[in-house]
Parts: structure tokens; sequence; C-alpha cells
């Protein structure tokens, strides 16, 4: 089964390889509508997409009932099951976002330059939030295209995020990775790629969330914290969980020892993001309510 996702059936991607071209709906379909005639769709495979939070809509095209409409499956907060492209002999693309020192992206530089043609993935552009940032540096040296999309050059919150999904779409990344991004992407961006945007959290998720993880962990005499890798929903930490790293905590609960701690946790969190985003590119993965399975469906 291959799965797409849209706000709208105008949304639709029409440039996914297991989507007819011939997706030409004649109206859009607002969040919220119950039912899409079939008349809206010509299709070559099995369709999925959300038209509220949490909810899919779904039309299958082997049935031929000309009465057959799109029907409301599911609802839930935890959202709709995605799955991964099939593999490809191409590299993955990934679009890259920073906010600072990119050691997240040089990481990820460095390891797909050990092995370019076994890590599975390549970097086709770095986008950050603001300039004279070393990790636009780091994306500069390494030859790669770079965009700036700043909050402030923008009259509202969505107009800037729409400009980022586009910035970023530009380049038609298979997956995007936040490599210390520090803004909340809004509704466009996750509509374009959702199930698609990869994020690294300092502490153990569930727990201590937010952008004061480290600290909050020592405040509760936490013995372990760590690092999180997970996939980036519409609330704050709270994607599904890809993979987490331990860490055990020795400091003190004073800002130095936030510090020392948090460069530990870093350590971690290079590895593990560049061993995660490997692996999701060679191997591809599913998403099923909250959890993560690397690998598509039937292997």
């Amino acid at each position: 089964m291959s799965v797409a996702r849209a706000h709208s059936l105008c949304d639709l991607p029409l440039d996914l390889p297991w989507i007819s071209p011939a997706i030409r709906p004649l109206t859009p379909v607002p969040w919220g509508s119950p039912d899409v005639p079939v008349s809206l769709l010509t299709v070559g495979s099995f369709v999925e997409f959300p038209v509220s939070r949490g909810a899919i809509l779904s039309y299958d095209p082997t049935n031929n009932d000309p009465t057959n409409s799109v029907a409301l499956l599911h609802h839930a907060r935890k959202g709709p099951a995605v799955a991964s492209p099939p593999p490809s002999a191409a590299p993955a693309r990934l679009v890259v976002l920073v906010s600072g020192s990119g050691t997240n992206l040089q990481a990820l530089l460095d390891a797909i330059g050990d092995d370019p043609a076994g890590f599975g993935a390549q970097v086709v552009a770095v986008g950050a939030d603001r300039d004279s940032i070393v990790g636009l540096e780091r994306a500069e040296r390494a030859g790669l295209p770079t965009f700036v999309c700043k909050v402030k050059d923008y009259a509202t919150r969505e107009e800037w995020d729409a400009a980022l999904a586009a910035a970023t779409a530009a380049y038609r990344p298979d997956l995007v990775v936040s490599a210390g991004f520090m803004k909340i992407v809004g509704k466009r961006f996750l509509a374009e790629f959702g199930g698609r945007f990869v994020n690294t959290h300092p502490a153990l998720l569930p727990s201590f969330p937010g952008a004061h993880g480290v600290r909050d962990a020592l405040a509760y005499g936490a013995k372990v914290t760590g690092c999180t890798v997970h996939f980036v929903d519409d609330g704050v930490d709270t994607g599904p969980i890809i993979a987490q790293g331990v860490v055990e905590v020795t400091e003190e609960d004073t800002p130095e020892g936030e510090a020392a701690l948090h460069e530990r946790i870093k350590e971690v969190e290079r590895k593990l993001l560049v061993e995660v985003v490997g692996r999701l590119a060679r191997n591809g993965y599913r998403i099923e309510g909250r959890k993560v399975h690397l690998g598509h469906v039937g292997e």
C-alpha cells in the first residue's frame, strides 16, 4: 500500500511515482469534508489523506461501484499511517535546516563523505532562519546551495511558514532534517513534509519536552537522560519516536552542570542522528500511530 498525504485533493502531490498524473480534482475538498465523490479522482493505487486533525480519507480504485465515495476511516490524535516511497538506486535527497553552529549538519556531511555510495542519502541544500551562522558556512564550504527564511521578513508567521515550505520543496527532498533548527514550523510546512521531517531533542521523550529539556531533567533529579530522534508533528516534541540514546546524569543542578551535561548529550545525539537518517534512507520506514517501523511494508 502506498500513501499520499494532503490537506485537500487540490494539495495532493501529483509528482509521486505511485500516483497517476490523471488526478484532477474539480473543486477543493476542505478539511473536515466527510465524503468526496469518486468522479473527482483517477488514481493508480490506494490513496490516503487526512481531512481533519488525525482523520484519514481513503479511496480504493479497485472498487468499480460508480457510487463509491471516499470514506472517513479513522479519527485519532495520533495521526495517520505514513510510508516512505519504495527504495531507489538513487540516494535519498536531504534538506537540512540549521539555526546555529551546524555540528549535526557537519556530522551528516562527514558520514556521507566517508561512504557516499553506502550511506544512502545526499544533502542537496541547507536552509536557515538567520544569516551569518556557522551552519551556513559549513554548507558553503561543502559546495551546497543554501537559503534563508527569516521570520521578521514576513508579515505573519503563516507567511513565513509557507515561504519556508516553498524554499524547502524547491529541492525535492525525500527527508527534511532539523539539525538544531530553532523555529517551530506551522501547518503549511507539515502539510508538505509531515512524516518526512526529522528532529532531535536533548531528553528522553516524552519526558522533558520543550526548549529546556536538559535543565528540566537536572531539576527533576533524573538519573538518566539522553536524546531522542523523532518525526515532527503539530505538537511540541510530541511526534513519533524513531530512536533514543541514553546518557547517565552525573552533573550537579547548576548552570555549569547543565552545560556539561548538554555537551555529553550532543555527542550521543550526533551519532544517533547520523545512524537514523542513514537507516531511514537505506531501509525506508512506515509510521503507524505513534510507532515507527524501519523497513517497508511486507519486509
